[in-house]
């Protein structure tokens, strides 16, 4: 199964230059229990892939066992779960995540949306910052464990100043959840839509009450908003995504376009922002990165396979990277509705045929 080096080998220390290198390493050595040495190493996508909304998918937690050991060769072959969605800390979703599969799912196997920003928390350490997304506090508590020290929600704002959105009154979680802050007071260094926002319209009004005022909301609007006032982060590009229904969902890039479209229509033109979550340079690198931490040393990669359901994100990001991409049907693509806008290496039905068509082409020989 060994082949030549691949590009991976050669382009393992690259990165986007928003993301510090230096917090992605440290990240690495903190998720090596399960090191191998292996060949080839397989990056899955979940939603779509694994599971459908709560519920499993029938091949996936074959696909699973054939990669722990369960295959012809006897060998365990690194993976990472490489997921756009996110909500909750790592820990969480892959308590549930195992629970779903049968398996039991290790949070250094786990990469979502949101993760890569802990490779940024030295921009703003000190600084306070707005995060966007999830139920109540629960992404405030997720920053916070990355290493983000003042983090608030529009929540935070509206218990405030209730005027900010007059249109919805804060329920008794909600107020429980809240940190009261004088918002006249504290400027906003950035805006990280961690999540996909709940209530989109509060959202969108905050974001563009900080922006044109320089980070405090309610201050004077500013003569210029030509140059960026306040960094934004979005951490998920996918538009739609694949739930129980037939029909997919709108998701965080929705709320991106929302958003751009709005403020596009107060100042004339889209507000500058940086983009995490598949299919972004930024983002396979950080997974390189920690498929890196997972081999044995002395250890190269030849081959990363990624399976994925959505042409758009998971295919689209894997040939940018120079990864191979395999295509399954169990998700957001339907063949019905055409060719994918990226072609795949390979499609498949599932993710346990996708993981035994890529073992067979790695075990044949080289020509």
């Amino acid at each position: 199964m060994m082949r030549q080096l691949g590009t991976l080998c050669s382009r393992r220390h690259m990165c986007s230059k928003y993301v510090n290198v230096t917090p992605i390493r440290s990240f690495v050595r903190h998720r090596t229990a399960h090191k191998t040495a292996s060949p080839l190493a397989f990056v899955l996508d979940i939603d779509g892939v694994l599971i459908r909304g709560d519920n499993a998918l029938p091949a996936a937690k074959r696909a699973l066992s054939i990669l722990d050991g369960d295959n012809k060769y006897g060998i365990k072959i690194p993976y990472l779960l490489l997921t756009n969605g996110g909500g909750v800390s790592e820990s969480a979703r892959c308590h549930k995540l195992s629970q779903q599969l049968g398996i039991k799912i290790d949070p250094e196997r786990y990469i979502q949306a949101h993760t890569v920003l802990k490779s940024v928390v030295y921009k703003y350490v000190d600084l306070p910052v707005l995060v966007l997304g999830g139920k109540g506090d629960t992404l405030r508590k997720v920053a916070e464990s990355y290493g983000f020290k003042h983090v608030r929600t529009t929540l935070d704002i509206l218990a405030w100043n209730k005027s900010v959105w007059p249109f919805h009154n804060l329920t008794v979680e909600e107020r429980e959840s809240v940190k009261l802050t004088d918002f006249s007071k504290t400027r906003i260094a950035a805006i990280f839509v961690f999540h996909d926002p709940r209530n989109w319209a509060l959202d969108i009004q905050v974001m563009c009450d900080l922006i044109q005022s320089g980070g405090v909301v309610g201050g004077p609007c500013l003569p210029d908003i030509t140059q960026k006032t306040v960094d934004l982060v979005f951490c998920n590009p996918d538009l739609i995504w694949k739930s129980d229904l037939d029909k997919p969902r709108l998701g965080q890039g929705a709320f991106k376009q929302a958003f751009q479209a709005v403020f596009k229509s107060l100042t004339g033109a889209p507000y500058p922002s940086i983009q995490f979550g598949k299919p972004t340079e930024a983002t396979y690198k950080f997974a390189e990165q920690v498929l890196w931490g997972q081999l044995a040393e002395k250890s190269c990669l030849d081959s990363v396979y990624m399976v994925g359901d959505n042409p758009e994100s998971d295919i689209a990001g894997a040939n940018a990277a120079r990864w191979k991409s395999i295509l399954v049907r169990t998700g957001v693509y339907d063949p019905c509705q055409g060719p994918p806008s990226h072609r795949p290496t390979h499609e498949v039905e599932d993710v346990e045929q996708a993981v035994l068509w890529a073992l067979e082409q790695e075990s044949q020989p080289q020509t």
